[in-house]
């Protein structure tokens, strides 16, 4: 046994020792804001502008950028705070958090904004750029090598195997839920459609557990403005994440390898540094996260009567890399109308 955690160890090293001798640019440091009082959807289009004209910068995709200048790399990504919106950026040079470019940005557009001090969206926005930063697409900026890919394969490939010929929706049936939500809202949108007289919110929820590496909880509440009932025939999305997707992320991907239970010892591995150690017990994690999705986690609802004047909540799991909208199927006195939010 011991023989096995000393190759374990050394093989950690060496990869730790390969990584960095080619990495492109080592990181020094992580930086947030938060811009006050200004939604992300009034922030990003004067980012666009401002950014399109500079020849080294290249947008990514979902609100990211990536600038090389020289020797010097930046990665920044804006994301929803609800009513503000948070900046965060990863670079190689020497940054000075108080006074640079992005704090000159703000300056100039009169932002009112500070220095982050939410853990959790720490956590989140530190994780999103280490999963982007492992697909390659940040060639300047080095970070380790994801030590459960191979696993992470297998996994899908078995998923994707019981999946093959059967329809991808939750088996857990619709039901109504109307219990408070005791989530971070980070994002919320308020949609109209003018004929079927319907309103649509959604609200997008960081989740507390694991599977927030990968996916948000959304809200849709849909509400019948007309004096005439509706039905609601379907709704459907093309990609939604279902219980067995949560499990199986969370199961497989971990910032620690969870030798605890069989090996009494903690063993660090080389996953990107979120955390090391041990804390919390693997089965106990991957309870919680069970718990908290399962709520979110059932099947869309299917010629639902929506009475005038009422309301209905619909509750899903987004991947965060790529949130689908939902499409909705309504019929209103004889008339079938079709929209997606």
């Amino acid at each position: 046994m011991k023989k096995f955690l000393k190759g374990i160890y050394v093989l950690s090293l060496l990869v730790l020792f390969s990584a960095t001798a080619n990495a492109g640019g080592m990181i020094k440091d992580y930086h947030a804001y938060r811009i006050k009082d200004q939604n992300i959807r009034t922030v990003v289009p004067v980012v666009d502008d401002l950014l399109s004209k500079e020849v080294e910068v290249k947008k990514l995709a979902r609100n990211a950028y990536y600038a090389t200048y020289g020797e010097e790399h930046y990665y920044i990504k804006f994301y929803p705070a609800l009513y503000d919106t948070d900046v965060y950026i990863v670079t190689d040079c020497n940054y000075d958090k108080n006074d640079n470019a992005v704090t000159e940005f703000f300056k100039s557009q009169n932002y009112e904004y500070e220095t982050l001090d939410d853990n959790d969206a720490y956590k989140e926005y530190k994780f999103d750029f280490i999963d982007y930063a492992r697909s390659g697409a940040l060639d300047g900026l080095f970070t380790l090598p994801d030590g459960l890919k191979p696993l992470k394969k297998g996994m899908s490939k078995i998923n994707d195997k019981l999946s093959k010929g059967n329809d991808k929706t939750s088996a857990i049936p619709y039901s109504e839920d109307n219990d408070p939500i005791d989530l971070t809202c980070v994002d919320s949108q308020e949609f109209y459609n003018e004929n079927a007289e319907v309103a649509v919110t959604v609200k997008e929820y960081r989740l507390k557990n694991k599977e927030n590496k990968y996916v948000h909880a959304f809200e849709y509440i849909v509400k019948n403005n007309s004096n005439s009932d509706i039905k609601v025939e379907k709704v459907y999305s093309e990609r939604l994440a279902g219980l067995k997707d949560i499990t199986t992320s969370t199961f497989v991907d971990m910032d620690r390898l969870d030798l605890a239970d069989n090996l009494g010892v903690p063993l660090a591995v080389c996953t990107g540094g979120l955390s090391l150690g041990f804390t919390v017990a693997n089965n106990v994690r991957l309870a919680r996260v069970i718990k908290e999705s399962t709520r979110f986690a059932h099947s869309l609802p299917e010629n639902y009567d929506l009475k005038a004047n009422s309301s209905m909540r619909i509750l899903c799991l987004k991947f965060k890399d790529d949130p689908q909208p939902i499409q909705f199927t309504i019929k209103k006195q004889g008339q079938t109308y079709q929209f997606a939010y």
